[in-house]
């Protein structure tokens, strides 16, 4: 019997899909709930307030209102949390004179790509947008991001064009250009991608060629790889059960499975340092190895041997303090980088390093493969 098809889609439901296609069939098909996670947890709290507030200050046509927002924040939450809504309600200022807004807005489409309600029986295709608003001729979407990584330059990718696409149509048909714009909340820094007409062109086309590939797979093998710590389900994954141990092991449920388990993890701590050895000679020999999505093998590393007399000298001469500098002497290349930033003086980093030989070396480690 094959398996089921899902009635609503949503860009997530691809892009786990795409990741593993064994994950979107325990999860949407067969209706095994994903283990949370810290990552996930941060993220729904941190947007939960973050709509609550912007509700507030657009329902009271304020700007800020740092009172209730330090109020707001959760007693229970952890430190990260804290952290995240701390640094964002103390520098966000919400734009003047927003008639045209949606917070939290969900949007949805039928199989004819047509908006409908969110709830109704024939929405085929769902998307929530965080944040959006009319600025003139320009439609702006604001995208919290709780991600720990600031990309340097974001793509036009199908989760921003399905975004742009589905708000035009929803919300502003006559809007000439869409602003998206990224907003990673851990260091209050943005991203802008501008779309343009004809990057919102075929985004129907393009979502109905993945659910397709979705509903003929027959297999829905599972793939290995840098989503595996992400996924929720791995105590039910079949890679891991065979590659580990049993499910129980995996997932203790009693005292002594949890003992197998604590036993189990200190045989494997015992046996990283050899594996990894053994591992590195093999690779060294025969080369890397290819892992679902991963590459195990040699990455440049490059480290300085920097000498503090001849940075603090050179760091002098371009006018800092000695009081400055001083912190900056622990001489890595990190805590230099880290101490000239806070200084606002990165410009300096390049100069800084070539008072130092560099030597150049092998990492054999797991990284992403090249698409």
């Amino acid at each position: 019997m094959p398996p089921k098809k899902l009635k609503q889609y949503s860009f997530s439901r691809l892009d786990l899909y795409e990741r593993c296609p064994w994950a979107y069939k325990k999860v949407h098909l067969d209706g095994i709930p994903r283990a949370s996670n810290e990552a996930m947890v941060t993220g729904k709290t941190v947007h939960a307030l973050i709509a609550d507030y912007l509700l507030r200050l657009i329902n009271q046509k304020q700007q800020t209102d740092w009172e209730w927002a330090e109020g707001a924040a959760p007693k229970d939450g952890s430190p990260d949390v804290l952290q995240i809504w701390q640094k964002f309600y103390n520098s966000f200022i919400l734009p003047p004179a927003l008639d045209v807004y949606g917070v939290e807005h969900k949007l949805a489409f039928d199989r004819n790509w047509q908006p409908c309600e969110f709830s109704a029986d024939e929405a085929y295709f769902r998307m929530v947008v965080d944040f959006h608003f009319r600025q003139g001729e320009l439609a702006v979407v604001l995208d919290w991001k709780s991600n720990r990584a600031v990309p340097e330059t974001v793509e036009k990718d199908l989760q921003l064009r399905t975004y742009g696409w589905g708000l035009k149509q929803v919300a502003y048909p006559d809007a000439q250009e869409i602003l998206l714009r990224l907003h990673f909340l851990r260091y209050g820094k943005e991203r802008e991608v501008l779309l343009e007409p004809q990057d919102l062109e075929g985004v129907p086309e393009v979502l109905e060629s993945k659910i397709k590939t979705i509903e003929e797979d027959q297999d829905y093998g599972p793939t290995p790889g840098s989503f595996c710590g992400l996924c929720g389900i791995t105590a039910h994954c079949p890679v891991m059960s065979k590659t580990l141990a049993p499910i129980e092991v995996i997932a203790p449920a009693t005292r002594e499975q949890a003992e197998k388990a604590a036993s189990l993890l200190l045989a494997l701590q015992k046996m990283e340092k050899e594996l990894t050895a053994r591992l590195k000679d093999w690779v060294k020999e025969y080369g890397p190895i290819h892992v679902g999505d991963m590459v195990y093998g040699p990455s440049p590393v490059v480290s300085y041997d920097l000498d503090p007399q001849k940075v603090a000298t050179m760091l002098l001469n371009a006018s800092l303090s000695r009081e400055e500098i001083w912190p900056l002497l622990s001489m890595t290349k990190t805590n230099l980088e880290k101490g000239l930033r806070k200084l606002k003086r990165r410009d300096l980093l390049e100069q800084a390093l070539s008072t130092a030989t560099a030597k150049g070396s092998e990492k054999i480690d797991f990284r992403k493969a090249n698409s």
